[in-house]
């Protein structure tokens, strides 16, 4: 596994994830574009879950472990709105338009969807799909034999 810096034009913020995530980004990246959206990553690979000021505690699985997962707030590029976690999955408004073409048309899962909604949230969902990777994954990233 290897954690790389994630950049592109439409992105904006530090961005550290699992080159295995990088190719969902792009696609997010291509959807921002289209939206004229910047993505402003609040969060991305995190060591541990002692998050301050999460909004949603952080599950012990979690797929910010190892780097297939990030928090974000938008901002259009058109107007200078800034859509933060009280705004994202309010269901009005061009952030909406956004986030839901990310949700259908990648396979990333949106955090609004959670048990707790987590609006604020990407990830791969391979916490969930492929428990063992995952497992080998945070193994490998935390020097775990």
């Amino acid at each position: 596994m290897n954690i790389v810096s994630f950049t592109a034009s439409n992105f904006e913020g530090e961005c550290n994830v699992d080159e295995e995530f990088v190719p969902l980004l792009n696609q997010m990246n291509a959807i921002a574009v289209q939206h004229n959206m910047i993505v402003v990553v609040t969060s991305s690979f995190r060591k541990d879950t002692n998050v301050s000021g999460a909004i949603v505690t952080p599950a012990q699985m979690s797929n910010h472990l190892i780097g297939h997962a990030i928090d974000f707030n938008v901002k259009s590029k058109t107007t200078g709105e800034f859509f933060n976690s009280k705004k994202m999955g309010d269901g009005t408004g061009a952030d909406e338009l956004f986030l839901e073409d990310v949700d259908r048309n990648t396979d990333l899962r949106w955090g609004q969807a959670f048990n707790k909604p987590d609006s604020v949230h990407f990830d791969d969902a391979i916490n969930i799909k492929m428990p063992l990777v995952w497992q080998q994954k945070f193994n490998d990233v935390h020097d775990i034999a």
